[in-house]
C-alpha cells in the first residue's frame, strides 16, 4: 500500500502537466492572433489596390459595358455624294458640293470637311466624261463618280461658278431690290466693275456710283491693261470684281481673236494675283439684236468667242457669267441701236442675275 506522500506526489505531477499543456496551447493561440493581426496590418498599409466592387462582366463587350463617346469611336466607313450642278470638262468642282460623311460603328454619322481630295487642289481640272474622285479621312477612303460635260455641246456657253450659292439668301436680296427696301447702290457696294460702254452705262444711268466703276466707252483690253492699278485699287477688299470687255476688238480673224483672248488671260491672271481674296468674274461679250446681226460680219463670232472666253476662265480659275441665252430670247433688252442695252436690262435682269447666279 502506497503511502500518502507518494499519492500526493503523483497528483502534483499530473496537475503540473495539465498546466504546461494549457500554457502551450495559450501560447499557440496568442501567436496565431498576432500573425493574423500582422497580415491584416500589412494589407492595410500596402500599395496593392483595393478590390473593385463586385459586378458581372460581359466578355463579349470590348468596352466592358462602358460605351465610349461617339466622337472617339472608330470610324466604320466613309461615304461621299455629289450634290452640285452640272460639271464641265476643263473646269473645277466646288468642294462644298460634295457631302463627305463618316459612319461610325455605333450607328452615328458626322459630316466631315477636313478631308483630303483632288477637288481641293486649285490645279485640278475635270476631263470629259466620267471622273472618279477619291476622298480620304482618318485612314478611310471613299470615291464618287461625276460626269463632266463638254461645253461645246451646249447651244450657249454656261455660267461657271466656283462657290456654293445660298439660294435663299440670294432670293431675299432680289426681293428687297424688287420691293424697294434695298437700293442697287447699297446692294452692290461690295463689288466693283470694269469694262467698256456697257459697264459705263451703270453710272450714266445712275444705277451704281462711279466710285465703283473703271470703264470707258469704246475700250477693250488695252484700256484694261492701262488702268490695271485703278482696277486693282477698286477691287481690293471687295467680294467680287465684274470684268466685261471684248466687243470693241472682236475680229473676223481667228488669229486676232486668239491673240486678244491670250491678252485677256494675262490681264485676268494679274488681277487675280493682286486681289487673291476677291472673286474675279468675267462677263461674256453680250450678243447684239437681230436687227443689226448681219450688219457686221464680226458679230457672227460673238457666241463662239464667248465659248473661248469661258474655256479660258476655266483654265485659269476665274468665274464666268453667261447672258447669251437670256438676251437672245429677250430682244427688248436692246436699245435703238441694237448694240447697247436699256436701263431696264440692268435693273430688271443683269444685276439680279449676278446675285442669284454668283450668290453675291
Amino acid at each position: 500500500m502506497k503511502s500518502n506522500a507518494e499519492t500526493s506526489n503523483k497528483k502534483n505531477k499530473g496537475y503540473g502537466m495539465k498546466v504546461a499543456m494549457a500554457a502551450g496551447l495559450g501560447t499557440l493561440l496568442v501567436c496565431g492572433i498576432v500573425a493574423i493581426g500582422l497580415i491584416a496590418f500589412s494589407d492595410l498599409f500596402s500599395v496593392k489596390p483595393a478590390a473593385s466592387p463586385s459586378r458581372e462582366y460581359n466578355y463579349n463587350d470590348p468596352y466592358d459595358g462602358l460605351k465610349p463617346d461617339k466622337n472617339n469611336s472608330k470610324g466604320k466607313s466613309l461615304k461621299v455624294q455629289y450634290l452640285g450642278d452640272v460639271l464641265y470638262a476643263g473646269g473645277q468642282a466646288v468642294p462644298d458640293s460634295f457631302e463627305v460623311t463618316l459612319e461610325r460603328e455605333d450607328g452615328s454619322t458626322e459630316r466631315v470637311t477636313d478631308y483630303e481630295s483632288a477637288v481641293l487642289d486649285d490645279s485640278f481640272r475635270l476631263t470629259e466624261g466620267t471622273n472618279t474622285i477619291e476622298f480620304t479621312y482618318d485612314g478611310l477612303k471613299a470615291s464618287v463618280d461625276v460626269n463632266a460635260v463638254n461645253i461645246r455641246n451646249l447651244p450657249y456657253p454656261p455660267n461657271y461658278v466656283l462657290r456654293s450659292v445660298d439660294v435663299a439668301s440670294a432670293q431675299q436680296k432680289v426681293d428687297a431690290l424688287n420691293n424697294g427696301t434695298l437700293s442697287f447702290a447699297d446692294a452692290f457696294s461690295n463689288m466693283s466693275f470694269t469694262g467698256d460702254s456697257q459697264i459705263r452705262a451703270l453710272a450714266t444711268n445712275g444705277i451704281i456710283s462711279e466710285n465703283y466703276i473703271v470703264a470707258r466707252n469704246g475700250e477693250s483690253y488695252d484700256f484694261f491693261n492701262d488702268n490695271m492699278d485703278s482696277v486693282i485699287a477698286q477691287a481690293a477688299g471687295k467680294d467680287a470684281v465684274i470684268v466685261h470687255y471684248g466687243i470693241n476688238t472682236l475680229s473676223t480673224s481667228a488669229e486676232e481673236r486668239t491673240n486678244r483672248i491670250n491678252q485677256y488671260k494675262e490681264l485676268l491672271i494679274r488681277l487675280k494675283s493682286a486681289c487673291p481674296d476677291t472673286r474675279v468674274i468675267v462677263s461674256g461679250v453680250f450678243p447684239v439684236c437681230y436687227t443689226i446681226f448681219s450688219s457686221q460680219q464680226r458679230f457672227e463670232y460673238i457666241n463662239d468667242y464667248d465659248f473661248e472666253l469661258c474655256e479660258m476662265c476655266m483654265e485659269i480659275g476665274v468665274e464666268y457669267l453667261s447672258d447669251n441665252a437670256y438676251m437672245m430670247e429677250h430682244q427688248d433688252v436692246f436699245g435703238s441701236d441694237g448694240l447697247h442695252l436699256t436701263k431696264e436690262f440692268y435693273t430688271g435682269y443683269w444685276l439680279k442675275n449676278i446675285v442669284t447666279t454668283m450668290g453675291l
